[in-house]
């Protein structure tokens, strides 16, 4: 948590370990546990590309449960390859979060109506399912995600108090978590709330959702981006926030201009 960087090289040597021990030439350690770190420690990294690969072999070895491989879109933006993901996985929670990424790529394509059917698919699954994810609930877990999905559906439609009200939510259920290693979801809802504050030229309160986020998760480009945004919008930027942010974001494949696609 807050070496990002190192988390991405120690977990990339496991999963090499892993693939090497089928034919005798490494140790296998915990697959699945490596993946999920992986996507992890790299979507808060910056690392697209690790993040995504990650993604796609997590798919691969849990026959095509592809829940991290969409979080992980949804993360870098890539709107235009979540509906090539492939079917949505049976499993209840890993079909609600595969209805999060279609639905907030539909949002992102324009389509509000399909984004709204999505959602309403998140929240039905998200009500019934008794499915737990280790120690995770589906209402835990999709709760956050249709809270970040429905409040982009409001921002989208200009309602910014109903958005920032949805975030919160989010954020209220992401900090109820039980501590887990790795966290379940690899961004936080924050990233959202923090941007829709921005947007109703809320800076003070938006520069503390950062700082909270920052506490949690130490050194995410993600936040630091809107933190900085938030300083300079109160005319007090912060040289040591950009220090952070261009150390932070050293090893990143991309661009961001606010804390979330």
């Amino acid at each position: 948590v807050g070496r990002w960087g190192d988390a991405v090289r120690a977990s990339l040597q496991a999963w090499d370990s892993d693939r090497k021990a089928k034919s005798g030439q490494g140790l296998a350690t915990y697959p699945d546990h490596d993946l999920l770190m992986l996507v992890l420690a790299a979507s808060m990294d910056g690392q697209g590309a690790v993040a995504i690969q990650a993604g796609r072999d997590l798919t691969a070895i849990t026959s095509g449960d592809s829940r991290y491989l969409a979080l992980a879109l949804v993360r870098f933006g890539r709107f235009d390859d979540i509906p090539r993901m492939g079917p949505r996985p049976a499993n209840d929670l890993a079909g609600g979060m595969w209805d999060f990424a279609q639905g907030y790529a539909q949002l992102r394509h324009g389509d509000v109506p399909a984004a709204r059917v999505s959602l309403n698919r998140v929240l039905a699954v998200a009500a019934s399912s008794k499915t737990m994810f280790k120690i995770h609930s589906a209402k835990m877990l999709l709760g956050t995600l249709g809270g970040i999905l429905e409040g982009e559906i409001d921002r989208a439609a200009g309602n910014l108090t109903a958005a920032i009200a949805a975030f919160v939510r989010a954020a209220a259920i992401q900090d109820s978590f039980t501590l887990d290693d790795p966290e379940p979801l690899p961004f936080a809802a924050r990233h959202w709330l923090g941007a829709a504050l921005l947007d109703a030229k809320q800076p003070a309160e938006a520069e503390r959702v950062y700082r909270d986020d920052l506490v949690r998760h130490p050194h995410n480009g993600w936040s630091l981006v809107g933190l900085q945004q938030a300083l300079q919008a109160q005319g007090k930027p912060s040289p040591a926030v950009d220090a952070d942010l261009r150390a932070s974001w050293a090893r990143s494949d991309t661009p961001i201009r606010a804390s979330r696609f």
